[in-house]
């Protein structure tokens, strides 16, 4: 038990200089853009994967008269997904400030693999247009559009559930208090593991018992 009081006491002893605290500041704020934007991106999909969805047997006649509009909305979802893609380069580039840190590096590593993932499923997506007269296009579009809406809900959730969580807690060093000092107009001014405090209680208690033991032998 002591050990574990120990390795945490040295953990949440860890000080982080000025200017990371600065740059992670940044981080979340790219990140916070780039979630914003895949939203959009994967919302915007909606508009052709519905009307597609509901009417299975679209013929190909219904697409190439439609063909104008149908590679309008192309052109906007890749640009909508190339937003996104800028925007993710720029917390990459942020984010290299904390190379040091094996987990902040690891996190990032998923980051990049699954937007490659997304930019390789709407290179798929773009493809599909150039045979719009394809019996099978109103199929595989919707399987496209699909395949590209899971893959967004896995990259939002590995930036906020992981990397956004991951800056908050462990290089920002912020938890559920901070919220409620806010929203209280309180500053908590020392923030104790509750495992640390039990103990210096105790250990307290323990030299009190031993004082008073001393003083009745004398």
């Amino acid at each position: 038990m002591l050990k574990i009081i120990k390795a945490y006491a040295i953990q949440m002893s860890y000080d982080v200089s000025d200017s990371e605290k600065t740059k992670a500041e940044q981080a979340l704020l790219y990140f916070k853009a780039s979630e914003k934007l895949l939203k959009k991106a994967s919302d915007h999909l909606n508009i052709m994967k519905t009307p597609f969805k509901e009417n299975p047997d679209m013929t190909t006649e219904d697409v190439m008269s439609a063909r104008a509009a149908i590679r309008r909305f192309r052109d906007t979802v890749i640009e909508n997904f190339n937003e996104f893609k800028v925007e993710a380069f720029r917390c990459v580039h942020i984010m290299q400030h904390f190379s040091s840190d094996t987990q902040t590096v690891k996190l990032m590593k998923s980051f990049i693999t699954s937007v490659d993932s997304l930019e390789v499923l709407v290179n798929e997506f773009a493809d599909l247009f150039t045979d719009l007269q394809s019996k099978d296009f109103s199929k595989n579009i919707v399987v496209s559009m699909e395949s590209i809406q899971k893959e967004c809900n896995g990259l939002d959730k590995i930036i906020d559930e992981r990397i956004v969580n991951h800056i908050q807690t462990n290089i920002l060093s912020k938890n559920w208090t901070d919220s409620i000092s806010n929203d209280l107009q309180m500053k908590v001014e020392q923030k104790t593991p509750l495992i640390l405090d039990l103990f210096n209680k105790r250990q307290e208690q323990l030299n009190e018992l031993i004082k008073e033991r001393g003083s009745s032998g004398n």
